[in-house]
């Protein structure tokens, strides 16, 4: 994955998720200070690539807070199965 796909996606995460917000801030600081000589190539794409790994890691977080929801759910039903079944 090169620094502009890493851009790409971290630009495309919805602005009003404010578990992600901070990483737009941090791209656009980032490319910022790239630009201005701030930072070298290698810098910039070391933190591109920290700030793509962030994402990954909280849309993880976040599967893995859906199928323990989903779980819950199920263990729910199969218990009103059990007591009907039983009645």
């Amino acid at each position: 994955m090169n620094a502009q796909d890493i851009i790409n996606e971290i630009e495309s995460i919805p602005c009003n998720d404010p578990v992600l917000l901070p990483l737009g801030t941090a791209l656009h600081q980032y490319t910022r200070q790239f630009q201005s000589g701030e930072l070298s190539r290698d810098e910039y794409l070391e933190l591109l690539q920290d700030l793509h790994t962030e994402h990954l890691l909280h849309a993880q977080c976040a599967d893995l807070a859906a199928k323990e929801r989903l779980n819950t759910v199920c263990n729910a039903v199969i218990g009103a199965a059990r007591v009907l079944s039983s009645i």
